[in-house]
């Protein structure tokens, strides 16, 4: 059975004072970070409120174990807390007393859940936590009268599930939740809610099976569930048999990945008729803006221990959604039934129930987030023919409590897709995400919405638990062993060499064989090839040999995560002599045709006679491939993204022919069928090129990077060049260089703006941002130093990026660690992607003249402002273990 401690605990109230303050101390032995991490079972442990005699104002302190969530209840849900109750905690690492935070009233349960529910608030996320003060104020501020009967304290405690101990055992750094326990690990084959065994505290029994080398069959769009998934009851008279649909299900974390497989559940589920509408919610709470994705499955843990604690049958949501995209089962009873949930008191019958983590009252939604969102509504809806972007009539089933809007018995119009404010009295689901919805409907009702979701976590610091943090790809094509891989986990703190994996041809489960020459690691790029939801890695090997005497013919090799340890390996060119083709010069990764799972694309830029080639490997379904230039090209790149909006993902690739020297940029459009080549865009191409929606309005832009006049016509030290993207393609341009107004430095030849670009959200204000290299910047601080290198960081705005407050990073910026030096080439790479799981883009920055030639790649976390970086860390060659002549910074991926 499991463990629920109840925990009573005096508290004050000061009679007439209008405050109930409660208070709760005392170090344990109990901290964050403990190596010998032991499965633990959550707890809820209450205190009550109790008065304490006038003008009391004291706060009595008791001993208690840790906690990282918190709620008050009280013992009616229609009973109203008429004024405000606010909570403040301390930090178990750092000592520290937080700001004081309001509770926010959640009360949604309704029909025959509702009987017996408790009244309450939502759980606020504390983090690992040995302290907490409430104070409990009357809405004129001078009295405690009108205060709910029964109203307590609840401190929950999400605990260790036996997964995250055994990945414990190999993971770089332990979850902020995770403590040493003292309870040990419950015996293999305990009963999980779901009904499966749990998993055992041995390793090897919770590593998920690496996929097959072989290419899985494409998946349905009533794909049944995966071994991994909480299994959906058997259809009965009250259990309904789950309806194919015409959207492919997304990937899903099952609850029995996240809960505690101790749960206990308040009954059995109950079933909608159907599912009518989806309802958008945010958990509210700002410390959830800033808890890293790793965190995620414990939040949502302590969710579902609370609202339990409250009456619940189980956590109110369906699914829930975090920063990084990631999707979690919500409400047990299957994740392709019509489970009803508790999330819209009066509105819960024949709806869906999806919640974001994080309060967008404060911060926007992430890209990552929306998309995931709108996955679910297209496949849920899709089950019953819906259309995400019609109306439909709903009759609440609610009185006019519990925030509830709209009387019992009376009907009201709704988009499919609407907001919990849209009937309660709340401001949920935040303004930053309500304002999305619009998005989120016109996101579900793309012809392409079955595409694989994007995602980098390949090979998490847990090794078998996915935590939604990117992983960076090094590719070192230049080391003495004919090529290699280098992929560093992310984590919390940051990037480095911790943890990393160096991957050869020669490393086990990767196909072929290293060879001198091969340049295995000249591209990289990271998606979910077969469809599991785990990133998988794409290395290009332009100078592999193929079969039949075919020499630098090229080779693709799709390593599958979270191992890494099996795959496949392309080499062949359907219908073409491949002799100098040169495949994988540039690779990318993207779902052209929309079954849910990534597709290959790759440019080979020829070699002699033979024409700079495209290719692209459709998984399960063949290959196609065409010629983009008439003679050998160089310089090539590649990316991929929707550029007009209809959900399939489409290509830009970029390239330097060797006859004329000029740069050009071709546009290849994804579709039902696949990738099709469209022709040559009317703009010079460049060397490199990124693709994202940077005027935040749907459709994905692409910005090359063009760093020389010569090839690209491009302004004296090199430019950036921003397409728009729109429905019917690419219209629009907008060039920036450092003589444009607002942007560091001055246009200089040869400083090669443009070498290198990414792009990502790093300052969290919703829009997009650029990084953009110029490696052979000089830097003249004290005297000369040529091409020692400096990376440009272009801010996103509603208009995409222009040079307002542009910032110049380079070794020399405020807390960058590391020397400038001449030749070190900073920014010959550069990678913006979420590292450490905050929800904003993190920057990497690659330097591949670093030490001789060795090279290194610098982490600077995302911030506010990058005129000064704090928590920046510097990696190079020898802390990776790679040769003096790796040129690590050479490129990297995402």
């Amino acid at each position: 059975m499991k463990r629920r401690a109840w925990l009573t605990l005096a508290a004050v109230v000061a009679s007439g004072a209008g405050i109930a303050t409660y208070a709760v101390a005392g170090q344990t032995d109990d901290k964050p970070g403990g190596e010998a991490l032991r499965a633990r079972d959550a707890s809820v442990r209450t205190m009550a409120l109790e008065a304490q005699g006038a003008g009391r104002k004291g706060v009595d302190r008791q001993d208690t174990r840790q906690f990282s969530s918190l709620m008050l209840t009280w013992d009616s849900a229609k009973a109203k807390l008429d004024g405000k109750a606010e909570v403040r905690v301390r930090s178990v690492e750092t000592g520290d007393w937080s700001a004081w935070q309001v509770l926010e009233v959640e009360n949604s349960a309704d029909g025959s859940e509702a009987k017996g529910v408790r009244g309450g608030t939502e759980p606020l996320w504390t983090g690992g936590s040995d302290a907490v003060e409430v104070r409990v104020t009357a809405a004129d501020g001078s009295t405690t009268a009108g205060l709910p009967k029964g109203i307590d304290l609840k401190l929950i405690d999400p605990g260790v599930t036996p997964r995250e101990a055994a990945a414990a055992k190999t993971q770089l750094e332990p979850a902020a939740f995770a403590l040493p326990a003292e309870e040990t690990t419950p015996p293999a084959g305990t009963p999980s809610a779901s009904g499966e065994p749990s998993a055992s505290a041995d390793p090897s029994a919770s590593t998920e099976p690496s996929a097959p080398a072989t290419q899985s069959p494409a998946p349905s769009a009533s794909a049944s569930v995966s071994p991994s998934q909480s299994p959906t009851a058997s259809p009965s008279p009250t259990v309904p048999a789950p309806l194919p649909s015409k959207v492919a299900r997304p990937p899903i974390i099952p609850q029995s990945q996240w809960a505690d497989p101790e749960v206990e559940h308040n009954g059995t589920p109950e079933y909608n008729a159907e599912i009518k509408a989806v309802v958008v919610h945010h958990t509210g709470v700002d410390v959830d803006n800033s808890t890293s994705c790793k965190d995620s499955a414990a939040q949502i843990r302590a969710h579902q221990e609370a609202h339990i604690a409250k009456g619940y049958f189980d956590i109110g949501y369906n699914f829930l959604v975090d920063k990084c995209g990631q999707i979690f089962e919500g409400r047990s009873g299957g994740v392709d039934l019509p489970v009803k949930g508790a999330h819209d008191y009066g509105f819960n019958t024949d709806t869906l129930g999806i919640a974001f983590l994080g309060n967008t009252e404060t911060a926007p939604p992430t890209r990552a987030a929306l998309d995931s969102i709108a996955r679910i509504a297209a496949w849920r809806l899709g089950q019953y023919n819906v259309s995400p972007n019609s109306n439909v009539t709903l009759t609440s089933a609610g009185d006019l409590t519990q925030g509830n809007k709209i009387a019992k018995g009376t009907s009201i119009t709704l988009p499919r897709v609407f907001g919990h404010r849209d009937t309660n009295s709340t401001l949920c689901p935040g303004k930053g995400l309500y304002a999305k919805l619009g998005q989120i409907r016109a996101f579900a009702a793309r012809p392409g919405i079955s595409h694989a979701l994007p995602t980098t976590d390949i090979r998490p610091a847990a090794g078998t638990l996915r935590d939604g943090l990117a992983e960076l790809v090094v590719g070192a094509p230049r080391a003495s062993s004919g090529g290699s891989v280098i992929v560093a986990p992310g984590r919390t703190t940051g990037v480095t060499a911790s943890g990393r994996l160096t991957l050869t041809q020669n490393s086990s489960g990767v196909p072929g064989a290293t060879e001198s020459g091969d340049q295995w690691g000249q591209s990289t790029a990271v998606g979910d090839v077969n469809g599991d939801g785990w990133g998988d890695l794409v290395v290009g090997a332009p100078g592999e040999d193929g079969s039949a005497g075919y020499a630098d013919s090229g080779a693709l090799t799709v390593l599958y995560g979270p191992g890494l340890t099996s795959g496949a390996w392309h080499g062949t060119i359907s219908g073409r002599t491949v002799t100098g083709a040169r495949l994988g010069s540039a690779v990318a990764a993207g779902d052209f045709d929309a079954d849910g799972r990534a597709d290959l694309f790759a440019l080979g830029e020829g070699k002699s006679s033979t024409d700079g080639m495209w290719w692209a490997s459709h998984t399960g379904k063949g290959q196609v491939s065409g010629t983009v230039a008439t003679v050998p090209v160089k310089y090539t790149d590649a990316t991929s993204g929707d550029f007009n909006g209809d959900g399939y993902a489409d290509v830009a690739a970029t390239y330097v022919r060797t006859d004329t020297g000029k740069a050009e940029v071709r546009w290849f459009k994804g579709g039902a069928s696949g990738l099709t080549a469209v022709g040559k865009l009317n703009i010079a191409g460049g060397r490199s090129v990124v693709a994202a929606d940077f005027n935040n309005n749907g459709y994905d832009d692409i910005v090359i990077g063009q760093p020389y006049t010569a090839e690209s016509g491009a302004y004296a030290g090199g430019q950036v060049t921003m397409v728009y993207g729109t429905s019917t393609g690419f219209s629009g341009i907008r060039t920036l260089h450092q003589n444009t107004s607002g942007v560091p430095g001055s246009a200089e030849s040869g400083d090669a703006l443009g070498w290198s670009v990414s792009a990502g959200d790093y300052n969290g204000d919703g829009w997009i941002d650029l990084l953009a290299g110029a490696p052979r910047e000089d830097m003249t601080r004290d005297g000369n130093r040529a091409d020692a290198g400096t990376t440009l960081f272009f801010k996103g705005t509603s208009t995409g990026i222009n040079g307002a407050g542009t910032v110049s990073l380079s070794q020399d910026t405020s807390g960058m660690p590391g020397a400038t030096e001449t030749n070190d080439r900073f920014g010959s790479a550069v990678s913006a992607a979420d590292f450490t799981g905050d929800g904003k883009a993190d920057v990497v920055v690659g330097g591949d003249g670093e030490d001789a030639g060795a090279g290194q790649f610098t982490f600077a976390p995302g911030r506010s402002t990058l005129t000064s970086v704090t928590g920046g860390l510097y990696t190079g060659s020898s802390q990776l273990g790679a040769s003096a002549t790796a040129h690590i910074g050479d490129n990297m991926a995402p």
